[in-house]
Parts: C-alpha cells; sequence; structure tokens
C-alpha cells in the first residue's frame, strides 16, 4: 500500500535540513547522495612493483553488477535527487574517537578502501517510506577489504549510543545496532543500523540508516538505505541478497570466460607444436610413404646406357 503522505512529509523536512546544511561546507572528494546510474571513475594505479594483472572488474562489467529497479520492487524508482539528511544529521562531531570514526566512515560511505579496479554506483527513491537507497560495486584489495570489515565489526560493538554535534551545535543521539545477514552471503560481511533522531526545526525527527557490505572474492558491494520517516526492513535484506547474486553470477561467467580463453590458447599451442614436429629438418628431405630412411640415405647406383658384359659359357669337349 502506497503512503503518499509519507512523500509530502519527506519534502517540508527536507526543506527544513537545507538551511541547516547550507552553512555545513561542502566535500567534493567523497561521494554524496544518491546519484543515478553514476559510475565512479577512481581506479587505483597499480604499483610498479607489483606484478600487472587484469582487475577482478572493469567499469562497464561492475555497472552490469549493479541493482536494478526490478530488483526492489515497485515501489521504488531512479533517484531524483540527493537528500540533504546525509549533511544534516550525519556530519557533525562526537567526544568519543572511535564512534566519530565510525560516524565518519557511514557520512563519507568510506568503507571499502580504494578500488583496485572497476566501480559504479547507482541510487533509488522509495516512494512508499520516501527512504533512498544507495548501491556500489567495486573491485578491492581481498586483504584490505576483511580488516576493514572487522574494524567496521568492532566499531558496532563499541558504539551502541552516543551523541552527535552538528551544524548550529545542535544535539543529536545516535544509537548502532548489528544488522544480522545471512551467513551464506557473500564470502564476507558485516551489517549496522544507525538511528539518529533529536528536534528538527522544532519537530521531533528520526532518521534511520542501514548499510550492508558484502565481500565476493576480491570484489565488494556497499549499500546504504535510509529515510526520516522509517524504511522497510525487508529491503535492506533483499537489497544484498540480489546485488550479491548478481555480483556473483557476473563473476561466475567472467571466471567461465577466462577458462574458455585458455582452453583455447592451449589448444591453438598445441597445434603449433604438433606441426613443428611434421615438418622436417633443414637440409633433410621428405622420406616417400613406404620407404625406410635407410633406403632413403642410400646413394641411388649410377645410370650406364650399356648392358654389363657377361662372360661367355664355357667350350663343350
Amino acid at each position: 500500500m502506497r503512503r503518499p503522505y509519507r512523500v509530502l512529509a519527506r519534502v517540508v523536512a527536507l526543506g527544513m535540513l537545507a538551511g541547516a546544511t547550507a552553512c555545513v561546507a561542502d566535500d567534493p572528494g567523497h561521494p554524496r547522495g544518491f546519484p543515478e546510474a553514476a559510475v565512479v571513475d577512481d581506479t587505483a594505479s597499480p604499483s610498479p612493483s607489483a606484478p600487472s594483472s587484469p582487475p577482478a572488474l572493469t567499469d562497464a562489467r561492475a555497472r552490469s553488477a549493479l541493482l536494478r529497479q526490478d530488483d526492489l520492487g515497485e515501489a521504488w524508482a531512479g533517484t531524483q535527487g540527493a537528500a540533504t539528511w546525509r549533511d544534516g544529521l550525519l556530519k557533525g562531531r562526537t567526544d568519543l574517537p572511535e564512534c566519530q570514526e565510525l560516524l565518519d566512515a557511514v557520512y563519507t560511505e568510506d568503507i571499502l578502501g580504494k578500488p583496485k579496479g572497476g566501480t559504479a554506483v547507482t541510487g533509488f527513491d522509495d516512494f512508499e517510506y520516501g527512504a533512498q537507497l544507495r548501491y556500489q560495486v567495486g573491485a578491492y584489495d581481498k586483504a584490505d577489504l576483511d580488516a576493514r570489515l572487522g574494524k567496521l565489526r568492532q566499531l558496532v560493538d563499541k558504539c551502541g549510543e552516543f551523541t552527535i554535534t552538528g551544524a548550529q551545535g545542535r544535539e543529536y543521539g545516535a544509537e548502532v545496532t548489528p544488522v544480522e545477514l545471512p551467513d551464506d552471503l557473500g564470502d564476507a560481511r558485516q551489517g549496522l543500523r544507525l538511528v539518529v533522531s533529536g528536534d528538527v526545526e522544532g519537530e521531533d525527527s528520526a532518521l534511520t540508516l542501514d548499510l550492508a557490505t558484502v565481500r565476493v572474492g576480491d570484489t565488494a558491494a556497499l549499500l546504504t538505505h535510509g529515510g526520516l520517516y522509517g524504511i522497510d526492513d525487508t529491503a535492506t535484506r533483499d537489497a544484498a541478497l540480489a546485488g550479491t547474486h548478481r555480483l556473483q553470477n557476473l563473476l561466475k561467467k567472467q571466471q567461465q570466460e577466462k577458462k574458455k580463453q585458455e582452453e583455447q590458447q592451449q589448444e591453438k599451442k598445441t597445434k603449433k607444436q604438433q606441426n613443428q614436429e611434421k615438418q622436417p629438418e633443414k637440409g633433410e628431405k621428405k622420406t616417400p610413404s613406404g620407404a625406410s630412411s635407410t633406403d632413403a640415405r642410400r646413394p641411388a647406383a649410377p645410370y650406364s646406357p650399356y648392358a654389363p658384359l657377361t662372360p661367355p659359357p664355357p667350350a663343350s669337349a
């Protein structure tokens, strides 16, 4: 069932938050809002000392691994713009260093680290709850991903509740809880829910933001799903499942293509070796079929136009 009144309330609240956002300096160095099918071209350059190897994903393949509207349901559509609550409620300060680290990571979405290959991002609006969802996928360093997921897990455990001081000195209460993801979802995973509540222009409001990240091999996906008037609890899980399965299918297809190319190259190499073995050595003539190699090397008798002389038979007595 659609809730159009939620959309109207969302528009009013976003307008109120825009005033608080106007005094916050923009930071173009980090992804902001929910760009529609935007592609991040920040591809890491390989180290000069590191052996060159093809990335797990190119930009084109990363785009093909993105979520689609059909993966989310009829209430979702391509995003119409960025939500201002990102700056209004997530950009702030807290007295606890570990919670500040978590808050900064969620705000800048710097969870996965620097990509080692192609990466792409897309966004959607939920017209039922007035929420927004952002999804990005890319190739990264596997060991670095596991270390970052472990660090995120520690921060979630340490920061249950804390206070955020935002623009104009306004204070908001923050609560962090883990979000359970299926154990068989990818190779590693971590999820959290951040609820930021407080007074927004004279009205009590609460931002609910789910974050889920999943590693598949040396690729990973990051999903954020948030809204000021609640979110669909099943949407985060369903989107994470759909996105991970799409990424897994892409990598499986890519591996099959790679294996096929290697088999074709090996087949060409084998045929080339067989052809080289059939070729005679330099200066050696091919041996006619049915003749031995000894016959082939035996010199031919000199030709003579005269019949050979035979001694006459002995005279009879």
